[in-house]
């Protein structure tokens, strides 16, 4: 079929502006935020409404043509990348507000509305001050909330708040064949029966069909913080607070670790003033009712001191909590300072293990000839090797891939898995039989065929397919020593 026959149709079906097909157009969506995997799409497509994106997937199926769904494009595992020719079907310009019921905390939005695009309109109206959509993924500003239920994306405050998942009442998706699905909705699910069927959806990475709008909750926005802050002479001290905090009952809003390496590279960037000899930096914040918060900050700052902290700090001042965060977001930042290019992996292990986590990732970093630095969700084990290297050099990038697999290998052989909050995509799914065993990844492919049946939507992402194989890891190449 000639390209320009799909193009045209597809200008007729919707317009001009709605449809990229330029190359030099089209590089930008080769990958999303995990750079390692890229293929130029045939063509992206912008629909505004759920009617357009079921014509614009009967049209695709008609010329059958790969489907890949995407939102802003700020996924970490490949889910987007349209391989073999796909077109790219974006709602990120289905990004209306639909309906905010304060009085019954609840939205209703098109995929396309940013995090805290939904949070900032709540606030604008009269009682909405106290609420807000709590999903904080590090790109929230940018990324959709359509694209967090696929992805079922987490967020520094998973620990407290969960993941998208826990915040999606119903979902309207469109399915391989042009079929309008609705799923849930105000009142939670619709449905009698023992599928949650929000909840296979939220997390199916795109492969299942197009979600096009959703219902969420708004949950009471916490305005009183305690920020703590140490620095430690061991990872290992830094775990043993993590796990002793956790231990007292204490359930932190968030909990963020740094290793050694990611010290010194923020403090070389930044000058905070971090110790020369600080192996670990461990921020923890709690939030909630003003008066209780003190005390249940000082029983942190104790726990710090118990395990030998080198600094401490703690602070309940809005200006100086900002600066605290700082440290940590200026993480991936100070990075670019030290490296051409970065990948940040993702797993999720025990919190016991952590320190042997930490070990081998430093042992497979070694063997490797890398650096690999460390920032991570400590609260709830999710794990962040940053993988520095050379994106201009091949063998780097092979190397790059090895390492990242013995990491994963390892996380799941603790008792980890693949994923915390990143997803599948084509990142790691070579390695969902290293996790699954063979039953449960045939039960996988039956989902996926109950959906798709001739795997139009998305294939070759968080379920081995034999329509599309990606293959990022070359066998028998060399690596450095």
């Amino acid at each position: 079929m000639p390209l320009t026959t799909l193009i045209d149709e597809l200008r007729s079906l919707l317009c001009d502006a709605a449809v990229v097909s330029d190359p030099s157009e089209l590089l930008v969506y080769e990958s999303d935020g995990f750079t390692i995997a890229k293929a130029r799409p045939r063509a992206v497509v912008f629909p505004t409404s759920t009617a357009e994106v079921i014509e614009v997937v009967k049209l695709l199926n008609r010329h059958d043509v790969q489907i890949v769904p995407r939102g802003s494009g700020t996924g970490l595992a490949g889910g987007c990348v349209a391989f073999d020719g796909g077109v790219i079907v974006s709602t990120s310009r289905m990004n209306r507000i639909l309906r905010i019921d304060i009085e019954n905390r609840i939205a209703l939005v098109q995929a396309g509305v940013r995090n805290t695009q939904l949070s900032e309109a709540v606030w604008a109206l009269p009682g909405g001050e106290g609420l807000h959509f709590a999903p904080d993924p590090s790109s929230q500003r940018a990324s959709t909330i359509g694209g967090n239920a696929a992805t079922n994306a987490g967020g520094i405050h998973t620990l407290k708040d969960f993941v998208s998942s826990n915040h999606v009442f119903g979902v309207e998706m469109v399915l391989a064949d042009g079929t309008r699905l609705q799923t849930g909705g105000e009142n939670g699910s619709s449905e009698r029966g023992p599928i949650d069927w929000v909840g296979l959806i939220c997390g199916s990475e795109g492969t299942l069909g197009i979600i096009t709008s959703l219902w969420v909750r708004l949950a009471p926005r916490p305005l009183a913080f305690r920020t703590v802050v140490g620095t430690f002479a061991s990872s290992s001290d830094a775990s043993s607070a993590v796990a002793e905090i956790i231990a007292t009952g204490l359930l932190p809003a968030a909990m963020e670790m740094m290793d050694g390496q990611m010290v010194r590279v923020v403090e070389e960037a930044f000058e905070f003033g971090l110790p020369a000899n600080a192996q670990a930096l461990l921020l923890t914040e709690i939030d909630g009712i003003d008066e209780l918060l003190d005390e249940q900050a000082d029983r942190i700052v104790r726990i710090h001191r118990k395990y030998q902290a080198i600094t401490v700090q703690s602070s309940g001042d809005a200006e100086r909590r900002q600066y605290l965060w700082k440290v940590r977001k200026g993480a991936f930042g100070a990075i670019g300072r030290i490296s051409r290019s970065y990948c940040t992996q993702d797993a999720c292990v025990p919190r016991s293990m952590l320190v042997e986590v930490l070990r081998r990732i430093d042992e497979i970093g070694r063997e490797h000839g890398m650096r690999i630095t460390n920032v991570f969700h400590a609260g709830d084990g999710n794990v962040h090797p940053i993988f520095l290297y050379d994106d201009r050099d091949e063998d780097q990038v092979q190397n790059t891939l090895r390492a990242a697999q013995k990491v994963l290998q390892f996380c799941v052989d603790v008792g980890g898995t693949i994923t915390g909050e990143h997803g599948v995509g084509v990142e790691k799914i070579h390695l969902m039989p290293y996790l699954f065993d063979e039953p449960t990844m045939n039960l996988f492919s039956r989902i996926k065929r109950a959906f798709d049946p001739e795997e139009r939507i998305n294939p070759g992402k968080m379920v081995p397919s034999e329509k599309v194989k990606v293959r990022l890891l070359k066998p028998g190449r060399k690596v450095p020593q």
